[in-house]
């Protein structure tokens, strides 16, 4: 039900103006093998980054009519992205502020495996402005998309620190509990807080009904690239054509391995 109203809202919402897409048509490069999608940004970016939006919350209540999807419980809501990497672009987002740097709950999990409704659905979770978030209010990402890098993430190949958790099913409780299990093994936690909660260590998580990945994190930019999450499924998005020469050169790989942990 969330993907049907989000599509439907989605269309309306680009054709009137209200979502503004950062990225339009997808490039791919192949390299190594693997056919990695680019896309260039929109104008649509500088509106994103204008100070009037940045300072804004878009995920406390009121919701625009154009983005709210339905509530998930009663601590989390769906909405529309905004600022679409691909549209439709959910997001589930805790109603009350958590800061996204500390540990997710339970509650978190329940509520975004409602969007993981097919294997063709991403999940991606960024854990604060060093994993490629921009707000740091409390939420997850769904988008559909194909994953380039899904084969070498299956057979070990990724040649930076990450876990990988194999999956029956989207059983929120098992997922939950291999996270937490990830995190302590992982040292993710730190001796800080904010707001009373414990503040994490900079990762991602990409999930889908087959598996979750979990990847430390120590750096958003490699030159003038930036990244985020769903860079580690293989999909980049660059500033201009010269930026997506520059990445092509400097390697697709060798920019996730910088903004990661090597491998010891």
């Amino acid at each position: 039900m969330l993907w049907d109203i989000g599509n439907k809202k989605s269309v309306q919402g680009v054709i009137t103006g209200e979502l503004l897409p950062l990225t339009n048509n997808d490039i791919v490069v192949n390299q190594n093998g693997i056919d990695f999608i680019v896309n260039i940004e929109t104008d649509n970016m500088k509106i994103k980054h204008s100070p009037s939006v940045a300072m804004h919350d878009p995920f406390l209540s009121p919701y625009s009519p154009t983005v709210f999807i339905n509530d998930i419980g009663l601590n989390h809501v769906c909405i529309l992205n905004k600022f679409p990497i691909v549209v439709p672009h959910l997001l589930i987002c805790a109603k009350d502020y958590i800061p996204q740097t500390s540990p997710l709950i339970l509650s978190d999990f329940k509520a975004w495996v409602e969007g993981i409704s097919d294997s063709g659905v991403l999940g991606f979770f960024n854990s604060g402005a060093i994993a490629g978030s921009s707000q740091m209010h409390r939420h997850m990402q769904l988008i559909r998309t194909s994953l380039p890098l899904e084969s070498a993430i299956l057979n070990g190949q990724l040649p930076f620190k990450h876990e990988l958790l194999l999956l029956d099913d989207l059983n929120p409780e098992h997922l939950y509990q291999q996270y937490l299990a990830v995190m302590d093994k992982m040292q993710l936690y730190t001796s800080s807080a904010i707001n009373g909660l414990t503040e994490c260590l900079p990762y991602n998580i990409l999930l889908t009904n087959r598996w979750m990945l979990i990847i430390p994190r120590t750096t958003n930019e490699v030159g003038t690239v930036k990244g985020h999450g769903v860079n580690f499924i293989g999909r980049f998005l660059v500033s201009s054509h010269e930026q997506l020469q520059w990445l092509t050169n400097y390697g697709f790989m060798h920019f996730l391995t910088d903004c990661g942990v090597v491998n010891c």
